[in-house]
């Protein structure tokens, strides 16, 4: 069994699997609506590895943690929270908006950081009226409306909330079942803070790239795109040509696209073949 255990690290709630491990750590980055707990499968597929992931500001029990709007206010407070940490080695893996939030936390490391693997995270998705910044906020505002309520149970959440993304993957409910008991408060009540969600998306979605950052950073960067967004009947989330305009912003990048959607590439083998890989 993996260890465990959560701690508040410069005013973050933190994940952290295997604190004493020697070598390169993982610095894990969720994504709009999840939690540290959604790295759990990651840590289990890494053993003997540090693996540290915050929930950042807004969500789980950082959810009153105070820091400035956006992608860069993360940034902020996730690097108070490596130093914190001691972190000083570091392969970093973010998912949907902490792909975004990635760069800035490494451009911000530096020389402390190996690699970054991102996932359906970094590359731009392709610019579409549904993506302007008034459409994405109105959007946004209706995702999030659902986390505003009660649920009876862990159990009600998956149905209501992801039960379309595991649809096909029905061993991956007690997975999801894990991130809605961490997520849900003792009133059944999301710990979320929807404000901040909607900012977050919109600076996520419409704000200036974050792949170019990375430049002067001389280290590997790979992204795993997975073949749908939501659920397996969609798109994908980024699509070919969204990568070639990443590429056009990095050249070095790698990337891969697996078969899963946004929610269950996370369970994928993708990731810690790519934390291991050596490039």
């Amino acid at each position: 069994m993996t260890e465990h255990e959560r701690r508040d690290i410069a005013g973050l709630t933190c994940a952290d699997w295997n604190s004493a491990a020697a070598g390169p750590a993982v610095l894990a980055l969720h994504g709009l609506t999840n939690t540290s707990e959604v790295w759990r499968a990651l840590a289990e597929a890494v053993p003997g590895t540090r693996v540290v992931a915050p929930d950042l500001p807004g969500r789980g029990g950082s959810l009153t943690a105070q820091a400035a709007p956006g992608l860069a206010g993360h940034a902020a407070e996730v690097v108070r929270m490596a130093d914190e940490c001691g972190l000083d080695d570091v392969v970093l893996v973010g998912h949907s908006m902490g792909g975004y939030l990635a760069p800035l936390v490494a451009a911000k490391l530096g020389s402390r950081v190996r690699k970054l693997v991102l996932l359906d995270g970094g590359v731009l998705p392709e610019p579409r009226w549904t993506l302007r910044p008034l459409v994405v906020r109105a959007q946004w505002k209706l995702i999030v409306r659902p986390l505003g309520k009660a649920f009876p149970d862990a159990d009600t959440f998956v149905d209501q909330v992801e039960g379309r993304a595991i649809a096909r993957r029905p061993d991956l409910r007690p997975r999801l079942q894990q991130w809605a008991a961490y997520l849900l408060d003792p009133a059944g009540r999301p710990r979320t803070d929807n404000a901040r969600l909607v900012d977050d998306a919109v600076d996520t979605l419409t704000g200036e790239a974050t792949l170019p950052l990375l430049a002067g950073l001389d280290v590997p960067v790979h992204v795993i795109l997975a073949e749908h967004d939501g659920d397996d009947s969609t798109r994908p989330f980024i699509t070919d040509r969204a990568l070639e305009a990443g590429r056009a912003q990095l050249p070095r990048l790698t990337a891969e696209r697996i078969p899963a959607n946004h929610v269950t590439m996370l369970f994928h083998d993708a990731t810690p073949r790519a934390v291991f890989a050596e490039q």
